[in-house]
């Protein structure tokens, strides 16, 4: 009997501890399992976000692509409307506004602008987020590619901030432009057809839409031990600072500089024998090559007309004036006279009577001419007067494309070709060891029957392109404003009166040659050079009376004539180097 009581302890006790086995794997089971649809469900949640995020990083690089891409700055078309080549380095698409994938720069012209991602006007890929959206975009009103030269034209340069702001948890402010990933809709969002194209039923926040310039939008973050976004909010933002933009823009604008400004200083050399003396960079107040002046910091509101070349000033800006009455023509010595002797045959016995030029202004010359005579008379003249401060502007020589002539009754006449011999008309220009240069048209006038024995003679002022807002050439340059982020230096032998001239190689360099360090030997031997100054950096504010605010390392001072090319990343240096000449 104890052997059967033994027995069964034995099976009871062997029982529970089947029990508590199963009960154990059981337990381990479901913690596995618990474990695995966590890690599941967390997988998944990574995955949307990583595919949001993406779409988000491939959308900004495309944008940023876009700023800096030749082809697309250069042409730009408007519904309807032909398209139009011009040149802006660092604009930006207008958004989609109503959701079919062009960009739409219809609405204000003063404001900046949400709406889609245009992918059409990009050529990229149609975007969608994690829950199938199209990706949102705001701009900075600043960076719109419009139809330039025009109303709402927009100027960008290195100095262009953007005027965006996002609060939050990832705080930006003079943003240029934001990308969104929408998310699926939360907190009631409405997202019918109606409401395709309202940003408020896409982005949370909400965005502060208030101000038509500086919006505001927020981000927030998702707590470590969150796997799914908050219920209130789940927008994903990539912004794109002005310094990524410019990063990516100032290697196309000093490429285009040597391709375009390059030339046109180059042809001041060609055509007059010298290079122009450089603008004074600072005028506020007194120092090495300033002039004391009333407004404190005139970079702030300088003009182009203000960029007028000083005397003996070798390093500086760009002297790109357009004032008439600095670079024009001197009224004070306009002249017109007849030509004496006479060809014997074809001028008749025509003579100049009278000559009334009082309508002249610096940037027109305006001449009345009466003379005898009828069919057969056609006296020879010549117009003289003096162009001023070629030495000190972009000034071309004049040519017979500059000048008009008309009747007494303004209809189009021109020189004559009858007479034997005949007179060809010619125009010499004639630099003046004043600077200024002496310009004679010499012609013959159209008979006296047909004139009625008057003409008018204008000429215009010969400006080189280089100045022009609306050059096919040089028109980005200047209507954007680059010129004011280009310091400009000339060897001091190649400006009126210097010497000794830096020599073309294999000539050794001489005293008066610009070094510039970080480029391609031989680096001693420049005559010209532009430098770029491109953004700011270090937090330097701009716009500003101090070189070291545009200008670092060997570049700032530049009186020693060594000058450096940024090599890399720009940490310390972020001048880049256009060698003009030679």
């Amino acid at each position: 009997m104890r052997s059967n009581r033994a027995v069964t302890s034995a099976s009871r006790e062997r029982g529970f501890a089947l029990i508590a086995i199963l009960s154990l794997a059981a337990l381990v089971s479901a913690f596995l399992i618990a474990s695995a649809l966590n890690l599941t469900s967390a997988g998944v949640s990574n995955e949307r976000e990583q595919r949001s995020m993406n779409a988000l990083r491939q959308a900004k690089a495309a944008l940023i692509a876009y700023a800096a891409s030749e082809q697309w700055q250069l042409y730009k078309s408007l519904p309807s409307v032909p398209p139009v080549a011009y040149f802006q380095p660092g604009a930006l698409p207008c958004p989609d506004q109503d959701n079919d994938g062009d960009a739409d720069c219809f609405g204000s012209l003063t404001a900046s602008m949400i709406g889609r991602l245009p992918f059409k006007t990009l050529g990229i890929d149609d975007l969608r987020d994690a829950s199938g959206e199209r990706l949102w975009y705001a701009l900075s009103h600043d960076f719109r590619k419009l139809q330039c030269p025009g109303t709402g034209c927009t100027t960008i340069n290195s100095d262009t901030q953007g005027q965006l702001t996002v609060i939050g948890t990832a705080p930006a402010t003079q943003v240029v432009a934001i990308v969104f990933a929408p998310g699926e809709a939360i907190q009631g969002q409405n997202r019918d057809p109606a409401n395709a194209n309202n940003p408020l039923s896409y982005l949370e926040g909400p965005p502060d839409l208030s101000n038509p310039v500086n919006y505001v939008f927020t981000t927030k973050a998702l707590p470590p031990e969150k796997a799914l976004p908050f219920e209130t909010f789940n927008d994903r933002v990539l912004v794109i600072t002005q310094a990524e933009l410019m990063a990516a823009v100032e290697p196309v604008v000093a490429a285009r500089m040597g391709r375009d400004i390059k030339p046109y200083i180059q042809n001041h050399l060609t055509n007059w024998g010298i290079y122009p003396y450089a603008a004074l960079f600072d005028t506020g107040g007194p120092g090495p090559g300033r002039e004391p002046q009333a407004v404190p910091n005139p970079l702030l509101d300088r003009t182009q007309s203000e960029y007028q070349g000083a005397s003996g000033l070798t390093s500086g800006l760009l002297p790109l004036t357009t004032d008439s009455s600095f670079a024009g023509w001197d009224t004070s010595t306009i002249s017109v006279t007849q030509i004496l002797p006479q060809p014997p045959a074809g001028t008749g016995s025509s003579t100049v009577t009278s000559v009334d030029c009082s309508g002249s202004t610096g940037s027109q010359i305006l001449c009345r001419i009466d003379y005898s005579g009828g069919s057969g008379d056609r006296p020879d003249i010549q117009l003289q007067a003096t162009l001023r401060n070629v030495a000190r502007s972009f000034l071309r020589p004049a040519v017979q494309g500059d000048r008009s002539i008309t009747d007494r009754d303004g209809n189009p006449a021109d020189w004559s070709t009858q007479g034997s011999p005949a007179l060809t008309p010619t125009v010499s220009n004639t630099l003046q060891v004043s600077g200024n240069a002496t310009v004679i048209f010499v012609g013959r006038l159209w008979n006296a029957a047909t004139t009625n024995n008057r003409v008018f003679i204008t000429v215009s002022v010969p400006y080189n392109p280089i100045t022009s807002s609306v050059d096919a050439t040089s028109g980005w340059f200047i209507a954007n404003q680059w010129y004011r982020q280009t310091y400009y230096t000339v060897s001091p032998g190649h400006v009126l009166g210097g010497s000794p001239a830096c020599p073309l190689p294999p000539t050794p360099p001489t005293s008066s040659c610009l070094t510039v360090n970080n480029l391609p030997a031989p680096s001693n031997n420049n005559q010209v050079i532009l430098v770029f100054a491109g953004r700011a950096l270090n937090g330097s504010t701009r716009p500003s009376g101090t070189l070291g605010n545009y200008l670092e390392g060997q570049n700032s001072p530049p009186a020693d004539l060594i000058f450096e090319h940024r090599a890399g990343t720009p940490t310390a240096i972020n001048d880049r180097v256009v060698v003009v000449a030679p």
